[in-house]
Order: structure tokens, then sequence, then C-alpha cells
């Protein structure tokens, strides 16, 4: 790192510490080491993973979601729907079976099921861009259900109704 950044005439006179104690850097710092200075750099920002460069260079699509928010993401619901039917097998000890399993538990979960989990997802994304809450944005979707997105000039009469409804102020007690 440090000859990269030597190279770059970034290194400074005092020298770097290769990283911060425990990765955990000064908020708004851009020089506090060899790997926050590199990581900020318009190269290192802007370089896509090889699994990304991978699945663009096949003519696909890679959008990632945050890990594990099964709002954001059907594939998580998916998932735990196939964990439920998963549970429900016989106990077994063979690795195969439990392989045939999985795989039989995963293909139930009907398609009609994971397009509802996708627009479901697809509702919540909608609600957050809309400038919704995490409670607003579970109101309106449970409120919209059948819709894919939320229609955009309905956010803020969300906004308005849910506050009226949940509304926590001294009035309503």
């Amino acid at each position: 790192m440090e000859n990269i950044i030597r190279e770059r005439g970034l290194w400074p006179e005092k020298g770097l510490n290769a990283q911060c104690e425990g990765f955990k850097c000064e908020a708004g710092k851009t020089d506090c080491c060899c790997r926050r200075l590199l990581f900020t750099q318009p190269d290192f920002v802007n370089q896509k993973s090889h699994l990304e460069e991978l699945i663009t260079s096949r003519g696909h699509i890679c959008d990632f979601y945050p890990k594990y928010h099964c709002e954001l993401n059907f594939i998580e619901q998916y998932w735990g729907a196939s964990k439920l039917r998963y549970r429900t097998t016989p106990k077994t000890n063979d690795m195969k079976e439990m392989e045939r399993n999985v795989r039989e538990c995963l293909d139930d979960v009907p398609l009609v099921q994971i397009q509802r989990y996708a627009n479901r997802a697809a509702r919540f994304i909608s609600a957050y861009g809309q400038g919704l809450t995490g409670p607003e944005a579970a109101w309106a979707n449970r409120k919209y259900h059948g819709h894919r997105t939320l229609p955009p000039d309905m956010a803020l009469k969300l906004k308005d109704e849910h506050e009226k409804k949940y509304s926590t102020s001294d009035n309503n007690i």
C-alpha cells in the first residue's frame, strides 16, 4: 500500500499506519491510515467487484441490496418460507437426503408467493425512495398491498394519514 501511495505523491512525511485500530477510522478523516487513503481514491471508489464485472459482462444487471434486509430483498422472504417448510421434513443424518429435502423445500414455494415477495419488496423500496420512514413504509405497504409500487402522489397523503392515526401527541392521550 505504501508503494502505491508514494507513486501517487500522497505519502505524508510522518508516515501512516497500514490501518486504524480495529478498522475503525475516525469519522470524516480520509488520510488517517493507508487503507482509508487508498479506499477514498477515485479509481478505488469506482472499481467494480469481480462479481459485478462478471455479471455485467454477460449483459445482466447487478443490483446489490442491503445484507439480510428482508423488507428490501425478497430472496430473504423466499429463504424464510423454504426454511419453514424444511423444519417439517423428517430428521435424517444422511447428507444426500438432507440435500434432497432442501431442494424439495426450495421448489415447494409457489412461484406466485415468490412474486408476492418481490412485489412487497418493490413497494418498500418505492416507499423509502419517496421519503417515508420505516413505520410509514410498513403502514403504506399494508394499505397499498395490491400495487407494485406506491403511487407517487400518495406519499404525502399517507404521511398525513399515518400521522393522524398513530400520532403520540398530548391531544390523543
